[in-house]
């Protein structure tokens, strides 16, 4: 360790060269935390670094600096007191420009705020602006964040509402914003939650750079206004009200519920109810409708655009539309906006009925709420592409002609969910009627009809099947798909008509294999659980019983298959029940556990001792078998014959 004195070189982190300039004693015992612990100060060194700062350092800070010079060979300053005075004038005069630069900055902010004064209505309650951003992420350290490099006020706003339409009005009128009129929804951001950037529009995430329109909330008049340049334009405000000839007057206001501008036909004076009713209908062949007072808003027949309410306005009773008058021509724009809609759904949808795991309470709720989910797009999809077909041939009903977003129709084809009978791990129950009680949701969902009786069919036998996995039925292990196909082939199956029986169906996988394989195989059935019933039936199967065991076994059987219960040797008595039930040349095919076949207790041996009197077959199939059942247990296929005798 070297002697530290007045010219002592120092270097910092970033290369910057300084020197000693004097060497001061603390006035009070003090110590620093480092790297190498608590360490007392004993001596302050006041620094002057050549980029025009000083700063003064304990000795056990400093003495870094120290040995990265001594290590870069810095020669030992001999000018210590001019160069000093240099530093310390560039100093101060740096300080003094900040200085002169801060209060520049304010006052170039009551200026904005005396200008601000005179510019905010009093009817204003927010303001639009846009800000142009610049991203300052930085992924390498995980760091999300931006700063905003220009601001511009577009507009003010009578209200606080977030209507996006509004936004996108006020983007049009300044040439930097001017694309995000017409930018995709996928530019309106919503994101009011904690930690969220509220409600935006933006060609991009929150962060990117580039520009974002936004409304801001006038808490304190003028001071709320965010600083920045004015570009205010003329039809930003409400346009002025206009008086037509017809005497009506023509107001622009916002919807307040559904977010969009309109523009009110307000009549001179009351009229009678045919010619209230006339005018209506007139309005509603222009794709308007009566918008009934409220607020600051007048009643009035309302339209989505100037053009139509002016075209309303000038034509009172005396210049209703002839009774030749051409039907409205179709809206192609609008047809083939709705058709993109639809395809684009096309894959989400796919994603959502798209197979899932349910092995779980948790996995099966997660699993039913993605299904609701496709049905709600599926109708979603449908609907778009039927306005679609209507708008290109011109019949779309005036209810509906109002509807020009995906998010609109998405809200109405929404349907009840039926939580009443629900627990903690139930998704609810699709009513397959419209949650929404409004005219339009009526309209449409009559237009689409709902789910079919056969979607909503295999809906419940798809709950049903499901609920099986979590059920716990005694010997319940339904049948993989492989071991049906070598239960088939085994069962040299008859080419045409024939008889089969499964004694003990469960849900029914051997009865879908032969229906698929063999549709002309007539099958009956036996189950003794309800709710393997109850799906057995959603399934259409045949059943003629619940315990096979029971009735007098009936010889009229071609095949019999079956996998029955193993415990406590039931598959053994099953098997010889189930082979009285074929007749002469019929042929048993069936799953029993390896235990009758090695066991030494007196039911094993007697069985075996029948089926090898009967010529039986039997070969163990692979280990794992049943795995996907959910039991390891090992299974043997078993082929009995009745000769003709």
């Amino acid at each position: 360790m070297h002697t530290i004195t007045i010219g002592t070189p120092a270097l910092d982190q970033y290369g910057t060269s300084g020197f000693v300039a004097a060497i001061e004693k603390p006035e009070a015992s003090g110590f620093t935390i480092g790297g190498s612990g608590l360490q007392r100060t004993r001596e302050a060194y006041l620094i002057c670094w050549e980029s025009g700062r000083t700063s003064k350092l304990p000795d056990s800070i400093a003495r870094p600096f120290f040995d990265r010079a001594a290590a870069a060979n810095l020669p030992l300053v001999d000018d210590v007191d001019e160069r000093r005075a240099r530093i310390e004038r560039m100093e101060a005069d740096a300080s003094a420009a900040r200085m002169a630069e801060a209060e520049a900055a304010r006052q170039r902010v009551a200026e904005f705020r005396a200008d601000a004064v005179g510019r905010v209505p009093s009817c204003a309650q927010a303001v639009i602006v846009a800000e142009l951003i610049q991203d300052d992420s930085d992924s390498m350290s995980d760091y999300y964040g931006s700063k905003t490099l220009r601001t511009v006020i577009l507009a003010f706003s009578k209200h606080k509402r977030d209507l996006f339409p509004e936004l996108r009005k006020a983007a049009a009128t300044f040439p930097e914003t001017a694309e995000l009129a017409a930018a995709p929804e996928s530019a309106e951001h919503r994101e009011k939650y904690s930690m969220g950037g509220g409600y935006y529009l933006k060609a991009g995430f929150r962060h990117s750079s580039g520009w974002q329109v936004r409304k801001v909330r006038l808490y304190q008049g003028a001071e709320s206004v965010p600083f920045g340049e004015w570009h205010l334009a003329e039809d930003v405000a409400a346009a002025a009200p206009i008086e037509t000839p017809a005497g009506i007057r023509i107001e622009e206001h916002t919807h307040t519920k559904k977010g969009f501008q309109m523009f009110v036909a307000v009549l001179a004076d009351r009229v009678e109810r045919d010619e209230f009713e006339r005018l209506r209908d007139r309005a509603e062949s222009l794709g308007g409708w009566y918008s009934r007072p409220w607020g600051k808003t007048p009643g009035g027949f309302a339209f989505r655009d100037r053009a139509s309410a002016e075209v309303f306005a000038g034509a009172r009773a005396d210049t209703a539309p002839a009774a030749d008058a051409p039907a409205a021509r179709g809206n192609d724009k609008i047809a083939e906006k709705f058709r993109a809609m639809a395809d684009k759904l096309e894959s989400e949808i796919a994603g959502k009925f798209a197979d899932r795991r349910t092995n779980t309470p948790k996995q099966q709720r997660e699993a039913a709420s993605a299904r609701m989910d496709g049905w709600h797009l599926t109708r979603t999809r449908d609907a778009l592409r039927a306005l679609a077909d209507m708008h290109e041939a011109g019949t779309v009903p005036v209810l509906l002609a109002r509807l020009t977003s995906k998010a609109a129709i998405h809200e109405l084809t929404r349907s009840c969910i039926d939580r009443s009978g629900a627990g903690y791990y139930d998704a609810g129950i699709d009513t397959n009627k419209p949650a929404n009680n409004t005219e339009e949701a009526r309209a449409l969902w009559v237009l689409l009809g709902g789910k079919s009786a056969a979607d909503v069919a295999a809906e419940e036998l798809r709950t049903k099947v499901e609920a099986l996995k979590l059920a716990r039925i005694p010997g319940y292990f339904p049948t993989p798909a492989p071991i049906v196909a070598d239960m088939l082939e085994a069962a040299d199956m008859p080419a045409g008509p024939c008889r089969v029986l499964e004694p003990s169906a469960g849900s029914g996988a051997i009865l879908d294999g032969i229906a698929a394989a063999y549709p002309q195989a007539h099958a009956d059935a036996f189950e003794c659980w309800l709710s393997l019933r109850d799906v057995l039936k959603l399934k259409g199967a045949n059943l003629i019983g619940d315990d096979f065991t029971e009735p007098e076994p009936t010889p009229v059987y071609d095949r019999v298959l079956m996998n029955p219960p193993f415990e406590k040797g039931q598959d053994m008595l099953h098997v010889r029940i189930a082979f009285s039930w074929l007749k002469p040349g019929g042929r048993l095919v069936a799953i029993m556990s390896t235990g009758p076949f090695f066991r030494s207790d007196a039911k094993a041996r007697a069985f075996r001792d029948w089926f090898e009197e009967l010529g039986g077959c039997a070969r163990d199939l692979p280990a794992g078998s049943f795995k996907e059942s959910g039991t390891g247990v090992g299974v043997s296929l078993v082929i009995l014959d009745k000769s003709e005798a």
